[in-house]
């Protein structure tokens, strides 16, 4: 139930708690007034006995009493005389009590009396005497008895409560619904749209105010709301104008990174392209000594065209490298970006004899991402593992895809991410260093080797792709390095050939075993 019938409801049932109460209290006055107005006529009746009967010696009470009273009830209407105590007689019922009380205070006394299972009813005892008032023989000689039926008291008493009670009933209606209609209109639409205003807020729209418009709490709430508006899209400004910066700081790096990689490839390759050059010079000067013979021509001529295609083939890899671009998000073919990050460093490869293996699952779905930073981070790492086997080794990289849950959130469910692992035979990577090599500048290359940048700037691609990198030592000595990647929701076709389906990889232990 909402704050408002919530409240009414309450309200109301106090309210007629209140009104119950104070219909309870009146018809207890009413009640109070009918007994004392009945024992006032009681008191003014039993005056008029006494007078008319006295003075009663004590034995004219035994014989004259009991006629005039008979006499008295046919002519007294509701109320009834009884000879209740003369002489020694004393009664033993609840006129004992009053016939104490009565010769205590030498007057009558009256009382309402109301037994179990017996209507309502009145009774006075009525002290006679002996002698006037004043006269020194003066003694109680009887005591006379008034009854009343005094029912008459209690049906008024429940017909006027009957009558009060569809005032009741609807005034606590008009109560409550007057009452639901202001807090509806003072509290709960108020109410409601500072809520609209809240979950606008909590879908990013931080252009709602609440305009206060009154001097209580609620327009005290409105106006604390409209200040933590305004604060919060100062605050989104603020945090967009860092996260630009932030950005442009981290494309600035990550261009500085590929740079220097390529810096770093291009002045091993640089004498590569001088083994091409030196050919086209021999065949060229061969051309100037037999021009003549056809056959020879067409043979140096299509030797100093592979040459120079294998040129262009070197400078076209060190500009597509070099090259700034804007990130754009597309489906990526991971298996292509490895090879052509492979086919970059070929010569350097050849040149430091180190064998290499791709190993790709058939049918590796494609991630979304971009295609250049992808390529930066597997040259980034490629590069890591060549400077590590400075005397040959075994370069090997592997292409899958596993179902994995993300790091740092062990209550997630598992999802698909495509696993980019480069593998090598050299030393290694310390356990104490694992933990720094992400860091900026952080680098146990031999001076000119390397800035310290490059796996910092791949984590940071990684994180942006929501991936991560793990590391962790080859089986025969050297370092692995995990990218994952997710797959995102590109959907697998299904598999006809009764292929088994990826596995489930929940950390780098596992995957070892």
């Amino acid at each position: 139930m909402k704050l408002g019938p919530r409240v009414a409801i309450v309200t109301t049932l106090l309210m007629a708690a209140a009104l119950a109460c104070a219909i309870w209290a009146v018809l207890a006055v009413l009640r109070a007034d009918q007994v004392r107005k009945l024992d006032g006529e009681a008191h003014a009746m039993a005056d008029a006995l006494a007078a008319g009967i006295e003075p009663l010696t004590p034995d004219e009470a035994g014989t004259l009493l009991p006629a005039r009273v008979a006499s008295a009830n046919a002519r007294l209407g509701q109320f009834r005389l009884e000879t209740v105590a003369w002489g020694t007689q004393r009664p033993n019922n609840f006129w004992a009590g009053l016939v104490d009380q009565a010769s205590r205070l030498d007057a009558p006394v009256g009382q309402l009396f109301e037994p179990a299972g017996m209507p309502l009813f009145y009774a006075m005892a009525i002290p006679l005497h002996s002698a006037q008032p004043g006269a020194p023989d003066r003694q109680t000689s009887a005591f006379l008895g008034l009854v009343c039926d005094s029912s008459f008291i209690t049906a008024e008493v429940m017909g006027t409560g009957w009558r009060l009670l569809p005032f009741l009933v609807l005034g606590i209606l008009a109560f409550g619904i007057l009452l639901y209609l202001t807090l509806r209109r003072r509290v709960v639409n108020p109410l409601r749209r500072l809520i609209e205003a809240i979950d606008a807020v909590a879908q990013g729209d931080l252009t709602r105010a609440v305009l206060p418009g009154r001097d209580d709490e609620i327009g005290s709430l409105a106006g604390q709301f409209n200040k933590m508006m305004n604060y919060l899209r100062e605050a989104r400004e603020q945090g967009a104008r860092a996260t630009a910066a932030r950005q442009a700081m981290e494309m600035h790096l990550r261009r500085a990174e590929k740079l220097a990689t390529v810096g770093q490839v291009a002045a091993e390759i640089a004498h590569e392209v001088g083994t091409p050059l030196n050919v086209i010079g021999g065949r060229a000067r061969t051309l100037a000594k037999r021009p003549d013979d056809p056959a020879e021509v067409q043979k140096n001529a299509t030797i100093i065209t592979d040459q120079v295609g294998r040129i262009a083939k070197i400078i076209r890899q060190v500009l597509d490298a070099s090259r700034k671009s804007r990130p754009s998000l597309t489906e990526v073919d991971v298996t292509r970006v490895v090879r052509e990050a492979l086919g970059f460093v070929e010569e350097l490869v050849k040149r430091q004899h180190i064998e290499v293996s791709v190993q790709a699952a058939p049918e590796l779905r494609p991630i979304p991402g971009d295609p250049d930073e992808i390529q930066q981070v597997c040259l980034n790492i490629v590069m890591n593992a060549i400077h590590a086997m400075k005397d040959g080794g075994s370069l090997t990289i592997d292409l899958q895809q596993v179902v994995r849950r993300k790091e740092g959130l062990a209550l997630s469910p598992p999802s698909p991410y495509l696993m980019l692992q480069v593998s090598d035979t050299g030393p290694g990577i310390p356990v104490a260093d694992r933990d720094k090599i992400f860091e900026p500048f952080f680098t146990t290359k031999d001076p000119g080797q390397g800035s310290g940048l490059g796996l910092a700037v791949s984590k940071g691609i990684v994180k942006d792709h929501e991936g991560w990198i793990e590391v962790d030592d080859a089986p025969r000595g050297g370092a692995v390095l995990r990218v994952f990647l997710p797959v995102g929701s590109v959907v697998e076709p299904p598999r006809a050939d009764g292929d088994t389906p990826a596995p489930v990889v929940e950390n780098a232990e596992q995957s070892r075993r």
